[in-house]
């Protein structure tokens, strides 16, 4: 048996039902204690069959987590992205004739592709507007007021929180998902040379032979 041949649901199960077999069925336990597997060593198996399962249950939960935060992000992003673009072409149309004002909001060029770039252009906007008074009152006979802007750079503080904690949640994954690949390794080792001497103890002795063929299949 082998992690590579089957799903990661499988291959935890089978795990399970062969370590805590060979712990908890008598028979079993008695053959392959003639064979170097006695109580303590069936039990270190369970051991790392559990942590195993545990592990890659703590590995779906906190994707989970990762999952929904990148979501959230997106949805604040994209909320912010609306109304930043909806100030951006009326600035454009009222400071047509304004140089000055077309550098400090940035109003010329392309947008940003990257989230960095993009965060960039959308917070040096809303900086500059809200220490210009002048540039507000501008925007204000456009049907753009303070509090609109305000309000912008309220979400844009949400959203470099948010962006914070998608960064944390991805570090937690890639550690748990390290992690699960290197115990898996460690649970492979142990469970083949297991199977191997099972096998083993099955052809000498026929009268469990068919229970544990059953167990490790």
């Amino acid at each position: 048996m082998h992690y590579t041949k089957h799903t990661k649901q499988e291959y935890l199960y089978k795990l399970k039902d062969i370590t805590s077999m060979s712990v908890n069925v008598d028979d079993i336990r008695k053959v392959v204690g003639g064979y170097g597997y006695d109580s303590r060593k069936l039990a270190e198996g369970k051991r790392l069959a559990e942590g195993l399962e545990r592990l890659n249950s703590e590995v779906a939960k906190q994707s989970l987590v990762k999952k929904r935060m990148f979501a959230e992000k997106k949805r604040v992003q994209n909320e912010v992205h609306k109304k930043y673009m909806k100030f951006l072409k009326l600035s454009r149309i009222a400071f047509s004739d304004d140089v000055e004002a077309q550098g400090a909001l940035l109003l010329t060029g392309a947008r940003a592709r990257t989230y960095e770039k993009w965060m960039t252009q959308v917070s040096v906007f809303v900086d500059n507007l809200l220490v210009n008074r002048k540039y507000i009152k501008t925007l204000e006979g456009f049907g753009v007021s303070c509090k609109e802007i305000e309000d912008v750079k309220v979400r844009l503080k949400q959203l470099n929180a948010l962006s914070s904690e998608c960064v944390k949640i991805t570090g937690v994954v890639r550690m748990l998902n390290h992690k699960v690949k290197k115990d898996t390794v460690v649970m492979q080792h142990w469970i083949s040379s297991y199977i191997k001497v099972a096998r083993i103890a099955m052809e000498e002795n026929p009268k469990v032979g068919k229970l544990i063929k059953q167990v490790i299949g």
